[in-house]
């Protein structure tokens, strides 16, 4: 009876641990490294780059980019991750553009997702949280928000990225659109947030984004313009 007893209870907690492992080290150390809210006022085109802190996170099924307003109010769901990545070593990207995000791209390359648009109206104060529903009751992996004190809602979260659990205060500016500028957090990919003011910086010129494969692309500034073409109508004599 007894040994039949310590097996089943060696047994449920190897099946305990194998439960909590994965779900522990697969997609919860990541940083949002990297957001626009369009390019040169196009507010359609946008991108979310996130980056691994660790490696083996690229399990990000179900994880999810939740936008706010200046309030923290009103969330609106830009992407629930249907898959994981392929590529999941330390500082790997995965790429999340809106579908009219390539027009504005020098070099076109697959984004990883495809996500909704940020709100316009919450490009001047707003902010972005990466989670996933079913973890530690869907609390906050990582945050970013912006609009300084015009930024009124909560930025709290997990201490999993963040010491404290607060990523207050907000990056002091609005979220760029109206360039080719992105905001980026300027720490390396293995660093845990501090505060978003401190953490946080707009690029010194075009955005480049990168996506899990390692594909990269900088920002130009318009859609492409046609080549024009000889007229082929013949010349009097």
């Amino acid at each position: 009876y007894h040994a039949t007893t310590r097996r089943q209870w060696v047994l449920g907690l190897l099946i305990s641990f194998a439960c909590v492992v994965p779900l522990h080290a697969s997609f919860h150390l990541m940083q949002i490294e990297q957001v626009i809210g369009g390019v040169n006022g196009d507010t359609t085109a946008q991108a979310v780059q996130l980056r691994m802190r660790s490696s083996g996170e690229n399990f990000v099924t179900g994880a999810q980019l939740i936008a706010f307003d200046a309030a923290g109010n009103n969330p609106i769901t830009l992407v629930t991750f249907p898959s994981g990545v392929t590529t999941g070593t330390v500082g790997s990207r995965i790429l999340i553009t809106t579908a009219t995000f390539q027009d504005y791209e020098t070099t076109p390359i697959p984004s990883d997702f495809t996500m909704t648009a940020i709100p316009a109206s919450y490009l001047a104060a707003g902010r972005i949280a990466y989670l996933n529903p079913i973890f530690m009751n869907g609390g906050v992996l990582w945050s970013v928000s912006w609009g300084g004190v015009n930024y009124t809602g909560p930025n709290t979260g997990l201490t999993t990225n963040d010491a404290d659990g607060n990523f207050v205060p907000p990056f002091d500016g609005v979220l760029p659109s109206d360039g080719t500028t992105a905001l980026q957090f300027t720490g390396p990919a293995t660093a845990m947030s501090t505060t978003n003011a401190a953490d946080y910086a707009l690029t010194t010129g075009p955005a480049t984004f990168t996506n899990n494969a390692g594909d990269s692309t900088s920002i130009s500034g318009g859609m492409p313009t046609p080549t024009a073409t000889a007229s082929s109508t013949p010349t009097p004599v």
